[in-house]
C-alpha cells in the first residue's frame, strides 16, 4: 500500500493496473479496508484497461482517523485525495459507507464523477415498523430511563457502532444524516447494484435510489447479501465490468 499526506492526515491506497481512460476509485464499507477489494480491483484493471485506486477510507486500515463534523467534510478528504493525485475524473464504486461518500461526491463534486456505482449503499434511512415503534415508545415513555426503554423496545445498538469504540464519534458524525436530499442532485450515470438478500440494507431501498436519481438503473446480485463482492464475486464482477465500461 502507498500512503500520502492529505488534509493534515495520512491516506493509504493501492494503485492497480494502467491505462489512460478514466480511472476507477473503489471505496469500501464501514469497519472494512480496501484490502477486501484488491481481487476485484485487479480484475477490473486487467479487463478494462483502466487504473484502479483502492482507498482505505479515513479512519480505517492505514488511513488516519479524521476530525470531521459531517459526511460532507469526510467526503472532502476523498476529494482532496483525488486532487492530490491529479485525478480530474473518476468512476466511483462505493460499497455501504463508501456509497455515502459516492453520493456526496456525485451531488456536490459532480465535475469529478464521471459515473457512480452504488453497491448496497448506505445513505438513506429505511422506513420500518421497528423504527416507527421505537420512536413512539421514545415519545410516550420519555420519563423511563433510557436503558429500560431500550429493553422494552427490544432495541439493539447498531452493531457497527457498538463494536467500534474508537470510531463512535466519527460514526455519529457521518452516519446520522439522511442523504436523500442529495440524490436528485446527482446527474451522472448511476448504477445501483444490490444483493438480493441484503439483511442490513434491504433490496426495497433500491426503489428510492431509482426514483430520486435521474439517470440511474438497478442491477441485482442474485442470492447475495450485503457483501456481494465477497460472496458472489464473479456475478458482481460481471455487473461492475458492464457498469464501468
Amino acid at each position: 500500500m502507498t500512503q500520502v499526506a492529505v488534509e493534515g492526515g495520512i491516506l493509504s491506497y493501492q494503485e492497480l493496473g494502467s491505462g489512460k481512460k478514466t480511472p476507477v476509485l473503489i471505496l469500501h464499507g464501514w469497519g472494512r479496508t480496501g484490502a477486501e477489494w484488491i481481487k476485484v480491483g485487479q480484475e477490473l484493471a486487467l479487463w478494462s484497461g483502466r487504473k484502479v485506486y483502492v482507498l482505505d477510507l479515513p479512519g480505517f486500515g492505514g488511513s488516519s482517523l479524521p476530525k470531521v463534523k459531517d459526511i460532507c467534510e469526510y467526503s472532502g478528504w476523498v476529494v482532496n485525495f483525488c486532487k492530490y493525485l491529479d485525478l480530474k475524473k473518476v468512476i466511483v464504486i462505493g460499497h455501504s459507507l463508501g456509497g455515502r461518500v459516492g453520493i456526496v461526491m456525485g451531488a456536490i463534486y459532480s465535475e469529478m464523477v464521471e459515473k457512480l456505482i452504488l453497491l448496497d449503499s448506505a445513505g438513506i434511512k429505511p422506513r420500518s415498523t421497528r423504527r416507527v415503534v421505537l420512536k413512539v415508545i421514545a415519545k410516550m415513555f420519555g420519563w423511563i430511563p433510557a436503558k429500560l426503554r431500550h429493553k422494552i423496545a427490544g432495541k439493539v445498538m447498531d452493531e457497527d457502532y457498538h463494536n467500534s469504540p474508537l470510531l463512535r464519534k466519527l460514526y455519529r458524525a457521518i452516519v446520522r444524516e439522511d442523504l436523500i436530499k442529495y440524490l436528485p442532485k446527482i446527474n451522472c450515470e448511476t448504477v445501483v447494484v444490490w444483493g438480493e438478500n441484503d439483511r442490513i440494507l434491504p433490496l426495497s431501498m433500491t426503489k428510492v435510489y431509482r426514483e430520486k436519481i435521474k439517470n440511474s438503473r438497478v442491477r441485482v446480485v442474485w442470492g447475495a447479501g450485503h457483501d456481494p463482492h465477497l460472496s458472489h464475486t464473479d456475478q458482481t464482477l460481471a455487473i461492475l465490468r458492464e457498469s464501468a465500461e
